[in-house]
């Protein structure tokens, strides 16, 4: 049923081809965010969970 819908709609392929296309590019743009993030920002990021004066201040 559903195919048969798909199918009657002119250009159904363009969605499937943009929609790839989008989600690739914001896969590749936050990739290479993360890889050219400075350091000691990542050290200080990963250090939140354990950092118990967060913590503390939160209650």
């Amino acid at each position: 049923m559903i195919k048969e819908h798909l199918q009657s709609i002119i250009g159904v392929e363009l969605y499937a081809i943009v929609g790839f296309l989008i989600f690739f590019v914001f896969f590749i743009l936050v990739t290479i965010h993360t890889i050219r993030m400075d350091k000691s920002r990542v050290k200080r990021l990963s250090e939140i969970p354990l950092d118990d004066d967060l913590q503390t201040n939160l209650h």
